[in-house]
């Protein structure tokens, strides 16, 4: 049985694939797309264990990917979902790896407001950021909350448009986290 997308288009799977393939910005809106179905396949897995109580998956502009009910808190944990930056961009020191980047901005910025495209420093709790452009694992991920980000230095309230990722396999990661649990559990 064809799947609804072959139906709409015309197209078969293999054609539609093929289709998002060869074409840069359908395959960077693949990977964010991608990276959040795994994200939420790890939301979803701590949902079974009991450590969420609930959540729902948002797909608004200028709202959180995810929003995130733990037992015994009643406010809400409100996450974003980011991939790192391409094979090609890390940060590097003598020409060796030591991070990987992630972009914390909007695609687009308000005619009337220059830093609209900046992250309010409020607008999520925490970032998940998936680690498969660099990895190959599209279930690898790091995570952190927002405080700990970095600010935007002409922008009070908004996030830098850049952040470092620590590699996953540094000795020391912190304040990042490579488990979404361990995130949860310093709220």
């Amino acid at each position: 049985m064809p799947h609804k997308l072959e139906d709409e288009y015309g197209l078969t799977a293999n054609e539609l694939l093929d289709a998002l393939d060869k074409r840069f910005r359908a395959k960077v809106t693949l990977e964010g797309a991608v990276a959040e179905v795994q994200m939420e396949k790890q939301i979803r897995a701590l949902q079974v264990a009991g450590i969420i109580s609930r959540y729902e998956e948002h797909d608004l502009d200028s709202y959180p990917d995810f929003t995130i009910w733990l037992p015994n808190r009643a406010e809400p944990i409100l996450a974003e979902c980011k991939n790192v930056r391409d094979s090609t961009e890390a940060y590097r020191a003598k020409g060796v790896i030591t991070g990987y980047k992630v972009e914390t901005q909007k695609t687009r910025t308000s005619n009337a407001d220059a830093s609209s495209r900046f992250y309010g420093a409020n607008q999520f709790h925490f970032i998940g950021v998936c680690l498969g452009k660099k990895t190959k694992n599209w279930t690898q991920f790091m995570y952190v909350r927002v405080e700990h980000l970095a600010v935007h230095i002409k922008h009070p309230g908004k996030l830098a448009a850049m952040q470092m990722v620590p590699l996953p396999d540094s000795p020391n990661i912190a304040p990042w986290m490579n488990t979404l649990s361990d995130l949860l559990a310093t709220f």
